[in-house]
């Protein structure tokens, strides 16, 4: 009797353990077909556009590849992330650091974003629109 209640009671706690999985987003969202990205204007004290060598972007420290990263010579903005990179930045936000080299190959833009998304597309939380280079 005593095994049998005992039974009872480990299998009555084990069914009544309910996993809570933490899912960010649910699988059956419905998410508009346009790309996002998150851009940042570079000019230097005179107010033009810098146009840089080379760019590059950060998530937590690993660096990854931006879907279209050149440089726009109309609104003079590079894209930081766009949506190709959702599942590499967390809901809530991630550390992103956008890096832009000038001909020399020198670092010459090394700024920090919080960057998350709505499950749908990237959404900018802190950092700047524009960067002013000496």
């Amino acid at each position: 009797m005593k095994h049998t209640l005992f039974c009872l009671i480990v299998g009555l706690l084990l069914l009544s353990c309910n996993k809570n999985e933490n899912i960010e987003c649910p699988t059956d969202i419905i998410c508009t077909q346009v790309i996002v990205s998150i851009g940042v204007t570079i000019k230097n004290n005179n107010n033009e556009f810098i146009k840089l060598s080379k760019t590059l972007t950060e998530i937590e420290g690993i660096a990854i590849e931006v879907g279209q990263n050149d440089f726009d010579p109309i609104y003079g903005t590079y894209t930081i992330l766009d949506d190709g990179a959702l599942k590499s930045v967390k809901k809530s936000g991630s550390k992103v650091t956008f890096k832009g080299f000038d001909a020399n190959n020198q670092l010459v833009v090394n700024e920090q974003y919080q960057i998350g998304h709505d499950c749908c597309h990237v959404i900018k939380i802190s950092g700047k629109d524009e960067v002013i280079v000496d």
